[in-house]
């Protein structure tokens, strides 16, 4: 049987009253995070969860799709939105960086088939994403941080600047990415620096001579990269 939108919007609304038991919540928190079980959780994510899962298991597949196809201004984004809060939840502090990227690179992936009535609200959500993986990043340290989360940094800024060419091929107007350009400039000058402090066999002279050129031609993700690769 096929809802109506308002028999939908009802059907939503009516999940806000539904909540999971402490110990459904705990098995799966201890699932996620690898911990022991200890029949707690937060209590103020309980009924957002409830209402995320509860749409799945009411509308299936079907309802599945229609959450994760809208798009910033669609009514089921709110529940789009709710979802990606929650698992921010269980990110680790030193990826969360890459997740807001990642968020960042969905919504521009919307923005390359949004009609025009979702452009000006996905403009919106994508500038926030941008805004909180800079905030985040700028409190990187990349000479101590973990390899791997600098890793996914420098994927999710790669896949940033396919999709940043793509929507730029379209005409689509969007803005926004100049502080994560700002922030990965800084600390690829930080390596730099911090490369040119040490004594060096020859290979590592070719790097850091290699990144330096790099970094003159903006090129801060392909700069990173080659660090990575050669630690």
């Amino acid at each position: 049987m096929k809802l109506t939108d308002q028999e939908l919007i009802g059907k939503i609304r009516e999940l806000r009253q539904i909540t999971p038991t402490n110990s459904w919540v705990s098995f799966n928190k201890s699932r996620i995070l690898g911990e022991e079980p200890k029949f707690t959780f937060f209590p103020y994510s309980k009924p957002v969860f409830a209402t995320v899962i509860a749409v799945f298991v009411l509308f299936g597949t079907f309802g599945y799709g229609l959450v994760k196809n809208s798009m910033p201004g669609d009514f089921l984004y709110a529940i789009r939105k709710i979802a990606h809060e929650y698992e921010a939840v269980f990110v680790p502090k030193n990826e969360q960086t890459a997740f807001q990227l990642k968020l960042a690179n969905d919504r521009l992936e919307d923005l390359a088939k949004a009609p025009a009535k979702n452009m000006a609200p996905t403009i919106s959500e994508f500038q926030t994403n941008i805004y909180e993986a800079a905030r985040t990043l700028s409190k990187i340290d990349a000479t101590t941080s973990d390899p791997l989360a600098i890793r996914k940094i420098v994927d999710e800024t790669k896949k940033l600047e396919g999709n940043k060419q793509k929507l730029d091929s379209l005409g689509v107007v969007y803005g926004g990415t100049e502080e994560v350009e700002n922030v990965l400039s800084k600390i690829t000058e930080n390596l730099i620096s911090d490369l040119d402090s040490r004594t060096l066999s020859e290979a590592q002279g070719n790097i850091l001579v290699e990144m330096k050129k790099l970094f003159e031609e903006k090129k801060y993700s392909e700069a990173l990269e080659l660090y990575l690769v050669n630690q």
